[in-house]
């Protein structure tokens, strides 16, 4: 796996809209990166990208020229492939104190999840969330 580069907070234009991002690492399990280098050979660049509608866990994957950041959608790191993982600004609230690294698993059932390109080869990627602050009272305890 790899490491946490800690968090930069800064703000950006796109297409005359305030975005936030924290850049900081990604981190990706071996399959996972498998499969991002795949879309990548397959479609270029591509982002992943945790919708309000989303359930938390499960970002959606696009081609990074497809891709269109909401007001308010958070820059909230990449991958060491320069996959971009975007969130929508009520997932990404206490980011700081939380770890997401990208795993992947075979889709199950006949279920397509709408434009997101892995579906197409019966993969699923989902977020790995640890929250520090949990983890060090567990540690502390």
């Amino acid at each position: 796996m790899g490491h946490h580069t800690g968090s930069v907070h800064r703000e950006r234009q796109h297409q005359g809209r305030k975005l936030e991002y924290r850049h900081r690492a990604v981190e990706t399990t071996d399959e996972a990166g498998e499969v991002l280098h795949l879309l990548t050979e397959m479609h270029g660049p591509v982002v992943l990208y945790l919708a309000p509608e989303a359930d938390g866990y499960t970002p959606v994957c696009l081609r990074r020229s497809e891709f269109r950041p909401n007001a308010g959608d958070v820059l909230a790191g990449q991958t060491a492939w320069h996959t971009e993982l975007w969130m929508a600004h009520r997932f990404h609230t206490g980011f700081e104190d939380i770890d997401v690294s990208v795993d992947v698993r075979r889709r199950t059932g006949s279920v397509h999840r709408g434009p997101s390109l892995e579906s197409d080869c019966g993969f699923l990627f989902t977020l790995r969330i640890r929250d520090e602050r949990r983890a060090l009272a567990v540690e502390a305890s």
